[in-house]
């Protein structure tokens, strides 16, 4: 159904979950797997800008892909720019022609064992990003996360 999916991250504990739902996704799916990393506006010149994008893609790297290998994968694509993050994910989706994006609520872990279910907001991005995109985007609640489900 899907061939191309996008994952948004902040690189928190919170968001590998999010990572492993996306990732599984898109085996299942025998999609490619675009993972998004928006480091904001910068006010550098171009030599510094470019240099903080290349330190962000390692980071990314770091991160995700050895996952990756380990567990077969690799049809991805790393991809980290300046500027605003909803409008530089929303450019990426529509000019990738990406059929879902896959986001987390939030940029915080939204809950501890034991504390409210209400979580109240999606968090700036994630909100702001579901009104701008171009595709479908599935939002991973809290309640899929591991040793935060309940029931």
């Amino acid at each position: 159904m899907y061939k191309k999916i996008l994952f948004g991250t902040c690189l928190t504990d919170y968001c590998d979950h999010i990572f492993n739902y996306a990732l599984n996704l898109a085996k299942e799916n025998d999609a490619k797997l675009w993972i998004y990393y928006g480091i904001g506006r910068l006010n550098l010149d171009e030599t510094k800008a470019e240099q903080a994008i290349k330190e962000a893609e390692a980071k990314v790297t770091q991160a995700y892909v050895d996952q990756m290998k380990d567990r077969g994968f690799d049809n991805y694509i790393i991809n980290v720019s300046d500027g605003d993050v909803v409008s530089e994910l929303s450019k990426l989706a529509r000019n990738a022609a990406v059929d879902l994006m896959v986001m987390g609520t939030s940029t915080d872990t939204p809950l501890s064992m034991g504390e409210s279910t209400n979580v109240g907001s999606l968090g700036p991005i994630t909100a702001d990003a579901v009104l701008w995109a171009p595709c479908p985007v599935m939002i991973i609640p809290p309640s899929l996360i591991p040793e935060l489900a309940r029931g």
